[in-house]
């Protein structure tokens, strides 16, 4: 029996008439039977067409940080709207949106909106390009930067017996369509192998324009870099002039109001942040160093977008901003993401099943392995198909993780203890239903 109840189903019908296969997002299909339809979220909750809750842990994948609906955010988003929305000017939100982001990274000194995280990743590339008057750009095998051409090579979908070498890794490209001649601007290597950065960069780092990086693999079980490899990287970009672009489309402000920075004490050149930064709301940047992002202002490198810091988009970055600025949202999701943590793992341990609960207490992902996988190449270990199971007995229990253990569990600043405690009892229910 699907997941689907007779509302849902019936909706679901109706999506397939107009959207293909139903949804607008082609991660978001989970077959014919048990793909959701939902009706609204309310704080750490959504509900689909026939009224079932669950408490959501896939959170938009990332962008609800502080629970659905938040009222701070909706009367903002509210008031901008009827103030109009798009002018093709600088707007006073906007302004004030950009002070918050630039006040609370670091390595922040200028920067510029647009819509998602793809077309902020996708203009980050071009502007080191431009600025180093390079070509190559560099990835991790396992991390997720968007979906433009130049970034999809070895996402954590990648086949791992098709990676080739690790001395020597071979770009898999994700999708049909892809000129060929972009494969050849790529180079892949394992992540938290500084090794094999440098010996790399020894090659090829005269023509490499950029290392573009998730400070933790977001959609790789939220690995965690091993200690000292992110100063490691900084090291080596800086001896061969290589910029090191932070994707932090999802750590940034989510991890903590500073991101990446503030938790590994390491800075990039140039920084990619959306989802968190306006609560569901469709709103990115791209910022960082004076230097860099100066040469936007030259003129010659191309940067526009019509909806760029549009008054709703502001206005959710500002009202979201404001409530994480205060630090109170962090220390929830830390000492509550901690405390799911540590009970998942607990119950593993009970069962008697190998199993790692990995990466931050805002973001983490269950690995049922017998050692951590630090790259994409070590979840091959993974028993994907436990998971599944598991993940499916959660959600007909109304605890929703995401279905696939490569994207992390997300917490908001609305998930509860009594949420948590709901969510352990499911787990453990849901494992020892998958464990027959």
């Amino acid at each position: 029996m699907g997941l689907q109840g007779q509302e849902t189903a019936d909706w679901f019908a109706r999506a397939r008439t107009s959207l293909v296969a139903g949804v607008s997002s082609g991660f978001r299909y989970w077959g014919d039977d048990d793909t959701l339809v939902i009706d609204r979220g309310e704080g750490a909750y959504v509900y689909d067409m026939d009224g079932n809750r669950y408490v959501d842990y896939q959170m938009g994948f990332g962008p609800v940080i502080l629970g659905h609906g938040d009222a701070a955010v909706a009367s903002a988003v509210a008031e901008a709207a009827k103030a109009g929305t798009t002018f093709a000017m600088t707007q006073a939100r906007e302004v004030e949106a950009a002070e918050k982001v630039r006040d609370a990274v670091g390595y922040v000194d200028a920067l510029r909106f647009t819509n998602t995280g793809t077309e902020a990743t996708m203009h980050a590339i071009r502007l080191a390009r431009a600025y180093t008057g390079r070509e190559l750009i560099v990835k991790y095998e396992g991390c997720y930067h968007g979906a433009h051409d130049y970034v999809l090579f070895s996402t954590a979908s990648a086949p791992v017996d098709h990676l080739g070498a690790r001395r020597s890794p071979v770009p898999w490209q994700q999708s049909s369509g892809i000129p060929g001649a972009i494969r050849g601007l790529v180079r892949t290597i394992p992540f938290n192998d500084a090794d094999a950065l440098e010996r790399l960069f020894r090659s090829e780092g005269h023509a490499i324009a950029a290392l573009i990086a998730e400070p933790m693999m977001g959609n790789c079980f939220g690995i965690m870099p091993l200690p000292g490899y992110l100063e490691d990287v900084r090291r080596l970009c800086d001896e061969h002039g290589v910029l090191l672009i932070f994707d932090e489309v999802k750590t940034g402000f989510r991890i903590a109001f500073g991101g990446a920075e503030e938790v590994f004490g390491v800075s990039a050149d140039i920084g990619t942040f959306a989802k968190s930064m306006g609560n569901g709301f469709p709103v990115a940047a791209i910022g960082g160093k004076a230097d860099v992002m100066a040469a936007w202002a030259e003129g010659g490198v191309m940067q526009a977008g019509t909806y760029s810091g549009n008054g709703v988009a502001a206005a959710a970055a500002n009202a979201t901003l404001d409530a994480l600025a205060s630090g109170e949202p962090h220390r929830h999701m830390d000492e509550i993401g901690g405390a799911l943590m540590e009970g998942l793992a607990r119950i593993c341990d009970e069962f008697s099943v190998p199993a790692h609960v990995i990466g931050h207490p805002t973001m983490f992902s269950v690995f049922f392995g017998e050692e951590p996988p630090r790259d994409l190449r070590d979840t091959a270990r993974h028993d994907s198909a436990l998971y599944g199971r598991v993940a499916a007995e959660m959600i007909r229990r109304g605890v929703m993780p995401v279905d696939d253990a490569l994207e992390p569990w997300f917490l908001c600043a609305a998930h509860s203890v009594e949420d948590v405690a709901m969510s352990l009892e499911a787990f453990a229910d849901g494992l020892k239903a998958a464990l027959g």
